[in-house]
């Protein structure tokens, strides 16, 4: 798990943390991450000025005050044992890879001493699927101060839930500590990553919802059209940019003129995005979850905002505004959206007759249901 942490997309900004750090700072890590962090852009900074040692029952140099004690463990169960010990030691700044320095750097925060937990916090978390609007809606939110909301749970955090032992709860309070602003903490939990997160099982996934829920926490779903989320999803993984701040160029345009429909994969993303939409619509009614549809984001973002405020009891003229960036529909400026669009719902046409089946059997492997359970899924969705 360690090593996948020094590989993952933050990888660069966990190496820029632990290089940053200052005299004060005593590391207890593996020899490999010493290494390694001393190897990247060894020539414009040849030396790590934190103290790194591998043994956490080795002495610190002899200084004045207290160590910055930063623990890096293979996963969280031992990162809490390690600084078990060292608080029975009697060392007060202790801090963990796993249960401090991922979450504060998954929040855009390099001081790991910074985090607190809030006893008033107000809570809220956007649900969806892939594609659904929820990067421009967090990006509206933050700019009115509703929170820094960002979609903390990808990859390298359902990882280390999961298989790096920090856990779902966990991993939420401490993201909790760093996120928040204006005393509100926003998240974005989009199906893929928090079903990953609950290890691909639907009684955990409920779970992990309610202790949200008794945690205080107003969830809003965003529910775009199927089809057009399918389309969004599979053109955007054909450029390998999910978002626009600014207009298309014109040589994306060209390459967007330039794509084949492939009626196979297209498929295979409808069924994916399908299912996930039936474990969400179900999570949906279970837990009350006002719907936004994506028309509304489009056509009316300000009664979203206002209804957000509303939910948890915030006045909006008193938030600091932050100023994230919004990112900018392109959908219009290639008619490559629309054809597919068409293409795809022919394709869903010709297969009508195995869609359900597909739909029942890619629920069953993703959430871990009976058939029973998933046909019910299925069904609902089909008269939801």
């Amino acid at each position: 798990m360690l090593e996948y942490l020094f590989e993952s997309e933050n990888a660069d900004r966990l190496t820029r943390f632990f290089r940053a750090r200052g005299s004060r700072a005593r590391i207890i890590a593996p020899g490999w991450v010493r290494a390694r962090i001393a190897a990247v852009d060894a020539q414009a900074a040849p030396e790590l000025r934190a103290s790194w040692t591998e043994d956490i029952e080795s002495s610190a140099p002899t200084t004045e005050g207290n160590w910055n004690y930063i623990v890096v463990a293979d996963d969280a169960d031992r990162e809490r044992a390690m600084i078990a010990k060292l608080a029975e030691r009697g060392e007060t700044k202790i801090h963990g890879l796993f249960r401090d320095v991922l979450p504060a750097i998954l929040c855009g925060e390099s001081n790991v001493s910074s985090g607190r937990q809030l006893p008033d916090l107000k809570r809220y978390a956007v649900l969806c699927l892939p594609r659904s609007g929820s990067r421009y809606l967090a990006s509206v939110l933050d700019r009115h101060g509703l929170g820094a909301p960002k979609e903390h749970l990808r990859e390298p955090l359902a990882k280390a839930i999961t298989d790096g032992k920090l856990g779902f709860r966990n991993a939420v309070k401490g993201l909790e500590r760093f996120g928040q602003r204006n005393g509100i903490f926003g998240t974005k939990l989009i199906s893929s990553f928090l079903i990953k997160a609950s290890h691909g099982d639907l009684s955990r996934l409920e779970g992990n919802i309610g202790w949200m829920a008794q945690r205080g926490y107003q969830f809003f779903y965003l529910d775009r059209p199927l089809n057009d989320a399918v389309i969004s999803s599979y053109i955007a993984s054909r450029l390998q940019k999910w978002h626009f701040f600014e207009q298309m160029d014109n040589a994306t345009k060209d390459f967007l003129d330039k794509l084949e429909f492939d009626g196979d994969s297209a498929l295979n993303e409808y069924i994916r995005f399908r299912a996930q939409k039936a474990t969400f619509a179900y999570l949906g009614r279970r837990f009350s979850m006002p719907s936004f549809p994506y028309a509304t984001l489009q056509d009316s973002i300000g009664s979203v905002v206002d209804a957000i405020c509303n939910r948890l009891e915030v006045d909006q003229g008193s938030l600091i505004a932050g100023s994230a960036s919004v990112p900018v529909s392109t959908r219009a400026e290639s008619p490559t959206y629309g054809n597919f669009a068409t293409a795809l719902e022919t394709m869903l046409q010709h297969n009508r007759n195995d869609i359900d089946s597909r739909t029942v059997k890619q629920l069953r492997t993703l959430v871990g249901i009976g058939r029973a359970d998933a046909e019910r899924m299925a069904a609902e969705l089909n008269t939801g």
